[in-house]
């Protein structure tokens, strides 16, 4: 290789400054050189080459060589014959290699600390049943070594991004938005909840004496937000029932979330109902489902019975369609003789399927504006029950509490709520059908309001509806008529008689029964 090189400047223009010669040992660069240069090697050789050094990838260069005719070599003129051959460096090929080898370093690194925080697995046994959603770490005990099942545990507590309040107004469009995609959008706002208190502990609830009263060992109270009861001649551990306080929308300890009794709970279950004054229990789940306990009976068919020191006698009793009223009379009868007797209310409500959630909301609806009606301004906290107290037990609460904050701010935050009552027991609202399930209450509760009416009210109803209403002028039998007009049709509850099969046997396509 010659070892003068000529230095040739490169200008956008197309022009060339004269030619600059240098040594290529001494490897220094003009003063005057651009981001883009082209050398020329010279020599007593027939060919010179260039050298285009690319500064954008400073490893890659393009050699062009080019060898004179024979005219030109004889000084005689003519046109130069050009054999190009273009080289890429092999250091290019290796740092290309290194830099994809690094990338896909980095991206498994950070694959592998997101799984890692993802869930974790133990093999343990879970006595006295297992719920289908798990609940946190801290709040699960120490269970023997000879029991195996594996337990999956929810991830760690992340920040969770932020759902903002949504005006009444814009209900009905935000509803239709979240349930698009067979629900996408509702499913990441719940997925994006955190499971319940970062900092809460379940000490009590894990203890050894204690195991046996928690239906499910997974789902336990918080030390903080636990119900306390009176001990029992001194023994420390006849304080523990497994329900924990929880808030309305602006009532503190507004409600008792409680598990369902269980045979060496019931006696404790009525102990708390005295000493909490509760007046209304709210039950949400059957005896057995799906050939499962659910939850034991704690009150008699009829007459009397004694459950520790509290007598609960049956009062009466109210069969409807989607929800049972018992009466009770309720007496503690203590050392120092029977205590003052008192009336509490059992609502429990039968329409809940086995699995999933209501197919209407309107059954709850009525459900929950009978509880209201029924539990007295003086009473201590509405005790509300499922199985594991949370699931269903929670979709209640948060509907609840949405209702009076949509009557006070004209807007709801499910989000928040929920949030908020996961601070005071895990688990709250179990699935993200149960949280749908709130939104779709919510919006039927907005959109149609309370449309049941008592049998002597009816007459000042009728006088209303044929009354003019001011700002649409229209009469208000007319208004009334136009919210039904306003119902969706659920065509996802019309595959059977759509498919193509049956589509001959329907007279009026818009007409199709609908599948249960």
């Amino acid at each position: 290789m010659p070892s003068v090189v000529e230095f040739v400047p490169s200008k956008h223009g197309g022009g060339r400054d004269p030619l600059t010669i240098f040594s290529v040992e001494e490897g220094k660069r003009p003063k005057d050189s651009t981001s883009e240069a082209c050398f020329r090697l010279s020599g007593p050789e027939a060919s010179a080459a260039s050298v285009r050094k690319f500064m954008m990838v400073p490893v890659l260069f393009l050699m062009t060589t080019t060898t004179a005719s024979n005219n030109s070599s004889n000084g005689t003129g003519g046109t130069p014959s050009s054999a190009i051959t273009h080289i890429l460096s092999p250091v290019l090929v290796i740092s290309l290699l290194l830099i994809i080898f690094i990338l896909l370093a980095v991206y498994c690194l950070r694959f592998r600390n997101h799984r890692k925080a993802d869930v974790t697995t133990v093999d343990k046994k879970l006595p006295n049943g297992f719920l289908e959603e798990q609940g946190p770490r801290c709040c699960l005990p120490r269970l023997h070594r000879s029991e195996q099942q594996t337990v999956v545990l929810l991830p760690k507590f992340p920040p969770a991004p932020k759902y903002f309040p949504i005006p009444v107004s814009r209900l009905e469009e935000e509803y239709r938005q979240r349930s698009a995609d067979d629900g996408k959008m509702f499913r990441e706002e719940y997925g994006s909840l955190p499971s319940g208190c970062a900092q809460g502990t379940c000490d009590v609830a894990s203890r050894e004496e204690n195991r046996e009263k928690n239906r499910y060992p997974n789902i336990l109270p918080y030390d903080n937000s636990r119900v306390v009861l009176t001990q029992i001649d001194g023994i420390k551990s006849s304080d523990y029932i497994n329900a924990s306080y929880i808030d309305g929308y602006k009532d503190k300890n507004k409600f008792i979330a409680a598990q369902g009794p269980k045979p060496e709970t019931v006696a404790d279950f009525w102990r708390m109902i005295w000493e909490q004054k509760t007046a209304t229990i709210v039950m949400l789940t059957n005896i057995k489902e799906r050939k499962e306990d659910k939850c034991h009976q704690y009150w008699p068919e009829q007459g009397c019975w004694c459950y520790g020191n509290v007598r609960v006698v049956v009062e009466d009793f109210t069969v409807l369609v989607d929800y049972t009223i018992r009466k009770f009379c309720v007496q503690y009868q203590g050392g120092d003789g029977a205590k003052a007797p008192r009336l509490v209310t059992q609502l429990h409500f039968t329409s809940w399927p086995d699995f999933g959630v209501p197919f209407s909301p309107i059954g709850m609806l009525k459900f929950l504006k009978k509880v209201k009606t029924v539990n007295p301004s003086y009473a201590g906290p509405v005790v509300v029950h499922c199985s594991a107290g949370v699931g269903r037990t929670g979709t209640f609460i948060v509907i609840d509490g949405m209702i009076d904050m949509m009557h006070v701010e004209q807007k709801i935050d499910v989000f928040s709520f929920v949030c908020k009552i996961r601070n005071q027991r895990s688990q709250m609202v179990q699935t993200d059908m149960q949280y749908s399930f709130i939104y779709q209450a919510l919006l039927e509760y907005y959109l149609y309001g309370d449309t049941e009416l008592d049998i002597s009210s009816l007459e000042g109803h009728l006088h209303k509806l044929h009354n003019t209403v001011v700002p649409l002028d229209r009469i208000g039998l007319e208004e009334e008529f136009k919210k039904l007009t306003n119902v969706r049709i659920m065509k996802e509850n019309m595959r059977v008689g759509n498919l193509p099969a049956n589509m001959r046997k329907n007279r009026v396509l818009q007409i199709i029964p609908w599948v249960w």
